[in-house]
């Protein structure tokens, strides 16, 4: 400090620089992560620095990003982007301002996995494994689906009644799984890997929507690439119609709800009923043309007057033909029944299948713990848990001895 006759003081240089100090040795200051907005952004100067300003809704502060650190940014920086910064504050003496340099930026809540989740999308659709060919099509007529999802989900309920109600001739297998947080992806690829032990002819991983946290675990690279190694069909009904999942742009098939989902993975019986109905109508239209065919060959002979012996090949031809009606009609009426045979014996089928047929009739359906069919006391041990389902409901019981 300088000194006069009279009064004690400081220059504003000496004022800036002390207050620099301040800044520098405090070490709250030295490292510190600062969350905020990015307003004032002016891009790279002309030595490669970034230069803008950060705030929350009461204050703003300036900030500093050299050139050395811009070259860690994963992300292009811009106005509006809700940020966390780690850096130092300091000041700046020649204008007696401060500001916080910038090691690093790093998007904040929502827009980080929006980053991370985009990153990964990039780097696998150029590994190829959103790729159309690699995709496989739907069997027409499963026999056996596999289904993933959260245990008493909404969404296993919708499933189970909805394909049940469309084609209740499939089996149902059901793989309870976590489906968010950090063990879900693991989790999945288990139940996935069960499925596949099982040789269902479709798996459906499901779940009924939810925030981009929530649905984290079905970005998660290691599940994606489960999905693409899988030689069955896999239809993927996360439910978030905005955001696509990773799991969504794998999968064979996908559909943004779990009734979608049951829809997809198997016909409706009405729309079976209507093919073999169409069918009939086709032989029907068949037949009559044959007969109509022979009808005009008839009719052509006998206006042929040049024919010699007229008579003679008239009644030779007319027998043959009616020879020939009489065996068409035996034929007609063997296919007609045959078809009605087919019609019938299918639509029998349908309905001795019907499990809510058989259950009117007095029998039930016991369920273990699983959602699978007990077939054998074997299948069960004392204190597990059953559902029978009854035509009226369901009653749940436990196994006290077998």
């Amino acid at each position: 400090m300088n000194n006069s006759s009279n009064d004690k003081y400081i220059t504003v240089s000496e004022l800036n620089n002390y207050i620099k100090l301040l800044f520098d040795n405090t070490s709250t200051l030295r490292s510190i992560a600062l969350h905020g907005e990015i307003s004032n952004f002016v891009g790279q100067n002309r030595s490669g620095h970034l230069y803008f300003s950060l705030k929350d809704d009461q204050s703003t502060i300036k900030a500093v990003m050299f050139k050395y650190d811009v070259s860690t940014l994963t992300f292009p920086p811009k106005d509006g982007d809700d940020v966390i910064v780690y850096g130092s504050v300091s000041s700046y003496p020649p204008n007696g301002t401060y500001q916080i340099i910038v090691k690093r930026i790093q998007l904040f809540g929502e827009g980080a996995i929006l980053l991370k989740k985009q990153q990964l999308k990039e780097k696998l659709a150029k590994e190829g494994y959103f790729n159309e060919e690699h995709k496989v099509q739907l069997p027409k007529y499963p026999s056996k689906i596999g289904i993933i999802t959260g245990k008493n989900s909404a969404a296993c309920a919708d499933m189970i009644t909805n394909i049940n109600r469309r084609f209740p001739l499939v089996n149902i297998y059901v793989y309870y799984s976590l489906v968010q947080g950090v063990e879900a992806p693991m989790d999945i690829i288990k139940s996935l890997h069960k499925a596949i032990v099982d040789n269902v002819d479709i798996i459906i991983i499901g779940r009924g929507g939810g925030s981009l946290e929530d649905l984290e675990a079905f970005d998660d690279e290691r599940l994606v690439k489960e999905i693409y190694n899988c030689k069955i069909p896999v239809i993927s009904a996360v439910g978030h119609e905005i955001n696509m999942s990773l799991c969504d742009l794998v999968a064979d098939k996908y559909v943004s709800t779990p009734t979608g989902a049951a829809e997809l993975a198997v016909p409706d019986k009405k729309d079976i009923l209507d093919e073999i109905s169409q069918s009939k109508s086709y032989l029907d239209s068949l037949i009559n043309s044959k007969i109509n065919e022979y009808k005009a060959d008839l009719l052509e002979i006998s206006k042929n007057k040049t024919l010699q012996n007229i008579t003679y090949i008239y009644d030779k031809t007319l027998q043959e033909l009616n020879n020939k009606k009489q065996s068409l009609n035996t034929q007609i009426v063997q296919m007609i029944d045959l078809n009605l045979h087919f019609v019938e014996t299918k639509k029998k089928l349908l309905e001795a299948y019907n499990p809510i047929n058989i259950l009117n009739k007095g029998y039930s359906i016991v369920y273990d713990k699983n959602n699978k069919i007990v077939k054998s006391k074997s299948d069960v041990k004392s204190g597990d848990d059953l559902n029978i389902r009854v035509s009226d409901g369901n009653i749940y019981t436990i196994v006290k001895e077998k």
